[in-house]
């Protein structure tokens, strides 16, 4: 696929994100689970979970290296290019590998993805990036992609600032992803952490009217929590499963297992 055809997925991607028809995007782990989500009719997008992605890979989320990330979402993108019609793919590129971050799109472009997410939480320093810091790396990310031909490549930024030691809360939130969307990120993802805190129904209405829409949050399918026609009726552009769908396919495969070998 040449340049000029992938910045017209990419441009279709972009016009996936909108309030008023929500985006529900399965994440794959593998080229096995993408080639399912590509052959659903009702899929318009494929996303890699880059936890899912470590875990098959044989590491940990936080250890996954670029190369690890770049290696194991080839066969997602891959199936993503073969489905009829092609259906767009974005990548979770973690917080963007620091000083890599260059590298990091270029490798994903190269591979024919069309969007990435990019964290503001430096797994380095094991602390927030500065909202200006964060900033100047989406703009970052969407300068090479211009310069790699795909200049309408989907950015998601992001923020963790909800449970990741900001004292300022939802403002911090606001604060960011305003500056975010300002740099040229389409979406801004608000994440209530791996506790299990969640994002309320009364954050992403907050949100939703902050950033005219263009939210990303994240759905459990643990009892409790929003399903997918209550966080639409808030008017969330997009929603994304994270490795949800993939400790469900982990139970099922456990499952088999102990049928065979014995609980």
């Amino acid at each position: 696929m040449d340049r000029a055809e992938q910045n017209v997925l990419a441009q279709k991607f972009a016009s996936l994100h909108n309030p008023k028809d929500l985006l529900l995007l399965c994440n794959a782990f593998d080229g096995g689970s993408a080639q399912i989500i590509a052959a659903h009719p009702g899929a318009k997008a494929i996303a890699s979970a880059s936890y899912a992605v470590a875990v098959v890979s044989g590491t940990a989320d936080d250890d996954l290296t670029l190369e690890d990330n770049l290696a194991g979402v080839r066969g997602i993108i891959a199936a993503g290019l073969r489905a009829t019609p092609k259906k767009p793919v974005t990548i979770d590129l973690q917080d963007g590998y620091g000083d890599r971050l260059e590298g990091a799109i270029e490798g994903v472009i190269k591979l024919g993805a069309v969007g990435c997410n990019i964290e503001d939480f430096d797994r380095q320093t094991n602390a927030l990036l500065s909202i200006e810091e964060a900033a100047s790396r989406v703009a970052l990310a969407k300068k090479v992609a211009a310069r790699c031909g795909v200049p309408d490549f989907v950015v998601n930024a992001r923020s963790d600032a909800l449970f990741q030691g900001s004292q300022a809360g939802m403002d911090s939130v606001i604060r960011r992803g305003k500056a975010y969307l300002a740099a040229g990120a389409t979406t801004v993802f608000v994440w209530g952490g791996p506790s299990g805190r969640g994002v309320s129904s009364e954050e992403i209405k907050r949100l939703v009217s902050e950033f005219g829409g263009m939210l990303n949050v994240s759905m459990s399918l643990r009892e409790g929590f929003l399903n997918k026609n209550e966080i639409q009726a808030l008017g969330v552009a997009r929603v994304s499963m994270g490795p949800g769908l993939y400790m469900k396919v982990l139970d099922a495969y456990s499952s088999a297992v102990n049928g065979l070998l014995g609980a």
